[in-house]
């Protein structure tokens, strides 16, 4: 369920506006020294008719709205971050966070090129591209609790155990009840084995994801910073996007087979902004669907 953004408690809360209950109030305390309490009280009542009027007006405006909705977002992203940290650490760490680490620095290192002006590049973005390196922080963190779990031969102590019930199947000689068992038995255990057969596949699929995605992210930046205000962005990163979601797919696969809780869904927890009016010669920026229940959706230097 997405938490609801409550755009009064953000204007309530926002600095300016701090600034100005502060200010009005001192203003009014002073001023009650030399003309009595009648000018606390006048100046307590115009304040009280600026923050209705603000309440009224401000949380409705599009680019307040935007930028509520945008640290929203970056407080998301912070606290999935550290959580999928701490679940790698508590796995015992993956050979894969450096390629995250450059990946989150090349993210930073293009949020400051997109306030450029005369880049292309938009910072929403920019934005998609930070939701993909908390995807693969994701992938490194199933990739964590696979390799946890690689000195269980759960596969050899499976296939022991199948021989055994088929052994004993063949031999006849059992009751009704007892044969209808070991039936139940073997199918168990050629499921299993077929589990773990398909679980090999998947495995070797997020180990190319987990290679390519920071080639992937270098390719954009390099084509950024080479050509900066160039118009085939928007077509690149598309094709990360969908690359992402097919990774996406494997590692959802990968969580739930190994029990990990996914925090990848970035768009299941926050409102999805209207995107801004693009300058000229800026290139359009990126929906990206959301996914339905049963998949990932998608999603660090940006904090």
């Amino acid at each position: 369920m997405k938490p609801e953004v409550s755009y009064w408690q953000a204007f309530l809360t926002h600095p300016y506006n701090q600034m100005v209950v502060w200010a009005t109030t001192a203003a009014g305390v002073f001023a009650s020294f030399p003309y009595g309490w009648d000018a606390l009280a006048l100046a307590l009542l115009a304040l009280a008719a600026v923050e209705v009027v603000g309440l009224a007006v401000v949380p409705g405006l599009p680019p307040f709205k935007a930028s509520v909705d945008q640290k929203a977002r970056r407080a998301e992203r912070k606290a999935k971050r550290e959580r999928l940290l701490s679940e790698i650490r508590m796995h015992g760490g993956s050979s894969h966070l450096r390629a995250y680490e450059q990946m989150s620095q090349r993210v930073e290192s293009l949020y400051r090129m997109a306030s450029d002006t005369a880049t292309s590049l938009s910072e929403r973005e920019v934005e998609q591209l930070d939701d993909l390196t908390v995807n693969y922080l994701a992938m490194c963190l199933s990739d964590a609790a696979m390799r946890a779990k690689d000195g269980t031969d759960h596969n050899g102590a499976a296939e022991r155990k199948l021989r055994a019930v088929s052994q004993r199947l063949a031999q006849g000689g059992l009751a009704q009840d007892e044969e209808q068992q070991l039936l139940r038995a073997k199918q168990e255990y050629e499921e299993a084995l077929a589990r773990h057969q398909r679980m090999d596949i998947r495995r070797s699929a997020l180990e190319a994801s987990l290679v390519s995605m920071p080639v992937r992210m270098e390719e954009v930046y390099q084509m950024v910073m080479t050509a900066p205000s160039a118009g085939k962005l928007s077509a690149l990163l598309e094709e990360s996007m969908s690359k992402l979601r097919t990774a996406e797919e494997v590692n959802f696969d990968v969580e739930a087979a190994f029990g990990i809780k996914s925090e990848t869904d970035l768009s299941a927890t926050y409102v999805q902004p209207p995107l801004a009016t693009p300058r000229q010669d800026r290139v359009t920026p990126i929906s990206v669907g959301r996914r339905t229940a049963g998949s990932v959706g998608t999603g660090g230097a940006r904090e």
